[in-house]
């Protein structure tokens, strides 16, 4: 079993985001790009990989993440700060001597950073492997993104007394097969093979 602690802290200035902007009297909505903030961010992680059983072996992390952001530009807005959770695991299973199953998990809770809202997202893979022919040959089953669910969602902003809602969605979702196979014969013995010299060798060393 492996256990290791991560700590950072990270400071940015003048720093370069997009401002959306909207004028409820002309109908309007203006989209920027400015140096507009200064922003602190820090976390402290823990990172555990181990063998847990002689089938299963694991590697997680758990991180808590935090940011002060600090406007520094004339905006109508709040900055929000909260803190964030985000954790990770990818888990192999030994079916048995030829058949692996591979669970992957990503889940990032939602959070507030200067300008923005971020909703939570999550992600689920998994592939299932099996080998055949003396492990010449492997076919891999792979199921990425199961639910569709890592896409930036709930985006918000609050700006000019006005909420603006953004989302994006990218369907990721996929089904992938392959076959892999290894030619030629693991087995054969590489004979050690002179340079043609021994004679040479043999009288020297008499």
């Amino acid at each position: 079993m492996k256990l290791r602690t991560n700590v950072f802290f990270n400071r940015t200035t003048d720093g370069y985001g997009v401002i959306f902007t909207s004028n409820p009297e002309t109908n309007t909505q203006i989209v920027s790009r400015e140096n507009y903030y200064n922003d602190y961010s820090y976390g402290i992680g823990e990172n555990y990989s181990s063998k847990i059983t002689n089938w299963w072996e694991s590697r997680s992390s758990l991180y808590l993440l935090g940011s002060k952001t600090n406007f520094i530009t004339t905006i109508d807005a709040t900055p929000g700060n909260s803190h964030q959770i985000y954790c990770t695991t990818n888990n192999t299973f030994s079916l048995s001597e030829t058949t692996k199953l591979q669970v992957d998990y990503m889940y990032s809770s939602s959070y507030k950073r200067g300008l923005y809202e971020v909703g939570c997202m999550s992600s689920l893979n998994m592939a299932l492997s099996q080998n055949l022919f003396q492990k010449n040959m492997q076919i891999t089953l792979l199921i990425n993104n199961i639910f569709n669910t890592p896409n930036l969602k709930d985006y918000t902003s609050f700006v000019n007394r006005i909420t603006q809602v953004y989302s994006q969605y990218y369907n990721n979702r996929n089904l992938r097969v392959s076959l892999t196979y290894n030619f030629g014969n693991n087995k054969i013995k590489v004979k050690e093979r002179g340079f043609g010299n021994e004679e040479e060798k043999n009288r020297a060393g008499k």
